[in-house]
This record gives structure tokens, sequence and C-alpha cells, in this order.
């Protein structure tokens, strides 16, 4: 994707910045397969893959709406509608993330259940004003030009986001059963700067709006951060390095020396891994995906984690590596990403993150099966559940990590690390999004780096170790190799 022109700007508050670009249905067709849907109407454009979502746009008055209705009750259909004039980003966050989220976890929007509490938490975090009236609770932007009004009793009513448009106002609306992370998601992009030509900011607002130049490109090459807006720059991730830890099974797969573990790199599908306390192919085994967006800084820290935990489960005859263990948190599994900010939301079962900048975000099964558990509950909560991340706001450079229910959240945590990992990764200047560039640091790519900072941006001292204790004596058990301290080579 192609820089920005220079004559665009960064504008502060988004809700003041106008419509902007409206190029989110040609984003749906080209980056996600959305199509036009045979005899759907003369409003409806266009219908996701799986037919689950259709985009239209009505008239009188002029707005966007999404509609996706539950494959077995009515009750469950949700709907958002965008005025014509409200931000594009409202809408382009909210699509992006439908059309990801049901290719990856369609469950959560197609059986959503209304999360009161997403889109107020995000605001409020921001500096937006909480006062209650008329059975809602309403939140203001700090201008009180904007506002969500949000119900606090019943099941019947919209979640509403209004806001001054260059005459009148703006309004989206979202249904009942609009999912939680739809909503923050919508919250998080009010947040962030909008991307507009400066001959587009609105002469209404310009008084109080600020105003910047995009920053510039430091060079051809620079240094990306924070890492998980840094995209990839091949299409398919690196499997580990043959060692004396890993061998080649066939081509295009790596299995470990203990054959409890399996990496292989599909072209179509990214990076997969298999592990189990009987092999990757046993029905307790768990799994991890990394399509192939993945930024590879991300998905080579987590398998330099994953080879740490092999090794040393080996080396002291332990299974921590292959079955979920006690002992660890919710909390303590996505500690890396709640201290870089990424705020929390609960329902029922699932706790929900959003990064500060608005384009990502996480989940992880809690297991309480509580719709009143709280994010301290969830956080406090000991499972064995496995993760999901995600980046959905640039089309082009989405990506999706995902671990299943029996991955040890040691490795979850891994995953957390590997996010959030404040090394910055090196890029190509012209691959960068537009509209990432009021969210991320750019710096100069050094042509030469000390031996201290190469070895820094070569492996992260962030990545985590599994901890255990070695016992004073442990049978090996027979079949694996010595442990690594006899082994020739390095097990990584």
């Amino acid at each position: 994707m192609p820089t920005a022109p220079t004559s665009d700007t960064l504008v502060r508050p988004l809700h003041l910045a106008g419509p902007g670009r409206r190029d989110f249905a040609a984003d749906l067709v080209t980056h996600f397969g959305w199509s036009a849907p045979p005899a759907a109407g003369d409003d409806v454009l266009l219908a996701s893959p799986d037919g689950q979502a259709l985009l239209a746009l009505r008239p009188d008055p002029a707005r966007w709406e999404v509609t996706v209705p539950s494959p077995h009750q009515r009750g469950f259909r949700w709907t958002a509608a965008f005025d014509d004039h409200a931000p594009s980003e409202i809408a382009a966050g909210v699509l992006y993330t439908l059309a990801h989220g049901l290719e990856h976890w369609p469950q959560d929007l197609l059986y959503s259940a209304p999360g009161r509490d997403a889109a107020l938490a995000v605001l409020h975090e921001g500096g937006w004003a909480s006062q209650q009236r008329d059975g809602h609770q309403v939140l203001l932007a700090p201008d009180r030009l904007a506002a969500l009004t949000h119900p606090l009793y019943g099941d019947d009513a919209p979640t509403v986001l209004t806001g001054a448009a260059q005459r009148g106002t703006w309004s989206v609306t979202f249904s009942p059963r609009t999912p939680a992370t739809v909503l923050q998601v919508a919250a998080a992009t009010l947040l962030r700067p909008a991307v507009r030509p400066a001959d587009e900011v609105p002469t209404a607002h310009r008084v109080r709006m600020s105003t910047e130049p995009l920053p510039p490109m430091p060079g051809q090459r620079v240094l990306v951060s924070p890492r998980h807006l840094a995209a990839a720059e091949s299409a398919l991730t690196l499997l580990p390095p043959a060692s004396a830890l890993w061998h080649q099974y066939r081509p295009g797969q790596m299995e470990s020396s203990c054959g409890r573990v399996r990496v292989k790199r599909t072209p179509g599908q990214g990076l997969r891994v298999s592990a189990g306390p009987d092999g990757p192919d046993h029905r307790l085994a768990w799994t991890a995906a990394f399509s192939n967006g993945t930024p590879a800084e991300v998905a080579t820290t987590w398998l330099e984690s994953l080879t740490d935990s092999v090794a040393a489960d080996i080396d002291l005859g332990t299974g921590s590596t292959f079955a979920p263990g006690p002992g660890m948190t919710v909390g303590d599994a996505i500690e890396p990403l709640t201290c870089a900010g990424w705020i929390t939301h609960t329902d029922d079962a699932v706790l929900h993150l959003v990064s500060p900048d608005g384009h990502a975000s996480a989940r992880i099964t809690h297991g309480l099966l509580n719709p009143a558990t709280t994010s301290a509950q969830a956080l406090a909560h000991t499972a064995h559940w496995g993760a999901t991340l995600d980046v959905t706001g640039a089309p082009s450079h989405r990506w999706h990590a995902s671990l299943s229910s029996l991955a040890p959240l040691h490795l979850v945590n891994a995953l957390s690390l590997a996010a959030t990992d404040p090394v910055p990764a090196a890029r190509r200047s012209d691959r960068i999004p537009a509209q990432f560039l009021g969210a991320v640091r750019l710096e100069t790519a050094e042509s030469t780096l000390s031996p201290a900072a190469l070895a820094s941006r070569t492996r992260s001292t962030a990545t985590p170790l599994v901890s255990v204790t070695r016992p004073a004596a442990v049978p090996q058990p027979s079949g694996l190799p010595a442990p690594a301290a006899q082994r020739t080579g390095t097990a990584r």
C-alpha cells in the first residue's frame, strides 16, 4: 500500500474529521472475498463469502447498514447502521473486524451476547466523561461534541454514537445484540487520529481540532513499533532451523526430537503447530496457527519460546509443553497485553482485549460461564484455555494467531510477549498503511548496529522460559534423547 500523499494530515479528534474516504466496500471485495449476492434486493450491495453478513446502502436517510442474521434464531440477529456523514473509519473498523471474525471466530458474531460495558470501558480510558440520564449511560467526549448513549436497563434499546458533522450531527446505531468486540472496535477507533487531505478538514470545526502533517518517512527502510502493526514482509513464516532438537519430518515440516511437537508450513495457510503428550496426532493434542500475514518476528519469537519449553521438558522428564498445567491465571497469561495498555472486557465465557491503537484485539476463554463475570474475576481465574490475537485495522496488513483450548498458558503468555515485544521490526516505508501512521513509531533503520544492539534486535530479552525447578534426580524416559547438556549442537 503506497504512502499517503504529503498533503494528507493527521486530524484529532476523529469525531470532528468528517466522513473521509469511503473505500471499505471495495476493501471487503479485494481483501475479504465479499461479493454481490444474487436476488438480495436493490439496497444490498455485498454479502460475506459464507452469506452470514450483508452490507447495504440505504436511502432516506442515507446510511450504510450491515446485518448479521443468526443461522437458526431470528432473535440473535444484529445490525449496525452508519450515517453517511459519520467518519468512515468507524464503519471500516467494524466491517473489517466482522469480516475477519467470520473467518476465524464466527460463533462470537453469529451467536453474540451483548456486552454492555465494552465500548464504555474503552472511552472511559480515553478521557470521556460518564453520566446517567433517562435510563441511559452517556459518555461525552472531552469537547462535548460527541457522545455514546448506552441503555442501562432492558435488552431492546440500541447503543448510539453521535457527533457533530459539518452541518448538524452524524450517528452510528448498533442494535441491542451487537457483539462486545464490535462495540469495542468502534469506540477504540474514535480515540485515534484520522488521516485527511488538508482541504477536506471540515471548516466548521477547524478551531476545535488539531492538525499536523503526516510524519516524514526517515528512509526507504524504517524500524516500526509496536510490532503487531508491522505486518509481514514475506508470505511465509520460517520454520525452526534444523538442530539437535528439530529435524525435518517431511518437506515443509519439522518435528521435535521427542516426537511430540510438529511444525509445518503451508503456502495457503501459514504456520501450523501441533503438540500432545502422546504425539501431535493424539486426540488430546493442542494446536497453534499463524496466518501468512503474521509478522515473522512474532511467530519466530514464539517458536523460540516453544523450543525452550520443549528442551526443558526433555531435560527434566516433565510435560508442561504438551498438556495444560496448574498454577497460572488468565491474568498471568495475558499480562504483557494488559501491561501494554490493552483494555479488557468480559462476557460469560471470553475475556476480550483491544489494543490502545484500536487496530488489534485479543480473546482468551476464561471458562466461568457466568454473564455477570467481571474482568477482574476473569483475570484472577485459573483456567486451561487458549487465546487468539488479531490485527484487522488495515485489510492488507491483517493477521491472526491462535492457540487452541488445550494449549499451556505459559505459551499463551509467550504469544502475548511476542506481540508486545518493544523491539521494532525493519520494514519498507512504502508498505506502511496511511491509517497506521498515527499509531506507529518510525525510526531510521541503521545500516550498522553495535554488537549489543544487534543482539537485542536478534532476540528480545522478553522471551519467556518455562518456570521449573530441577529435581535432584529425574529418571529419563525411554526413547528420549540425552539431556541438553550432553547433546551436541544447539537446541534452537
